[in-house]
């Protein structure tokens, strides 16, 4: 796994034992559709090796918060930001929904790649709909497999979805917030 584009384009990433890292290709894919970085806060939850928040800080974000409940998570992703600018790089070790719950900071681009396994999609909706971490500009970038359905509340929206082989990728934003500019790749 390597990043994709931007400052630190093509340098190895690693990733943590067990964890199912977003692929080079769909990833890659993501970044086509969500376009420039510059100057964005992120929120990489769910992190396991930070590829999203990395790619986005390589892009031109200029604040990154990686949360995860493993240890060795976070250790994996201090290691892949070893060297690089890390002002504005936060390392969270809590349950992303916990987080969310308490988190006062809003951000423009939230990445939210979840083991598909074991994760209830209904209450991470609803805690999105309650957050301050989603603001009125925010756009949630959510990973399934082709296996779950996401059924949005009237709260939120879907800009876009994309199929990636299993993987589905939902381009999500609180209803009435405006249009959100994404490339057609």
């Amino acid at each position: 796994m390597r990043i994709i584009s931007g400052t630190w384009r093509g340098q190895l990433l690693r990733v943590p034992k067990g964890v199912r890292a977003t692929t080079d290709r769909t990833r890659e894919a993501i970044f086509s559709i969500l376009g420039n970085a510059q100057d964005l806060a992120v929120l990489d939850l769910y992190a396991g090796s930070g590829s999203l928040g990395i790619e986005a800080l390589s892009r031109g974000a200029v604040a990154a918060c990686f949360v995860d409940l493993s240890r060795q998570a976070l250790r994996i992703i201090e290691s892949n930001l070893a060297g690089k600018a890390s002002s504005g790089v936060t390392l969270v070790r809590q349950d992303s929904l916990a987080f969310l719950r308490t988190i006062e900071s809003t951000y423009d681009w939230i990445f939210c790649d979840p083991p598909y396994q074991g994760i209830d999609f209904p209450s991470l909706i609803r805690t999105f709909c309650q957050s301050r971490a989603l603001g009125s500009h925010s756009l949630i970038i959510l990973e399934t497999d082709r296996f779950h359905s996401i059924n949005l509340p009237q709260e939120l929206v879907s800009v876009d979805q994309r199929k990636f082989g299993d993987t589905v990728i939902h381009f999500i934003k609180r209803s009435g917030s405006g249009n959100q500019e994404l490339h057609r790749a």
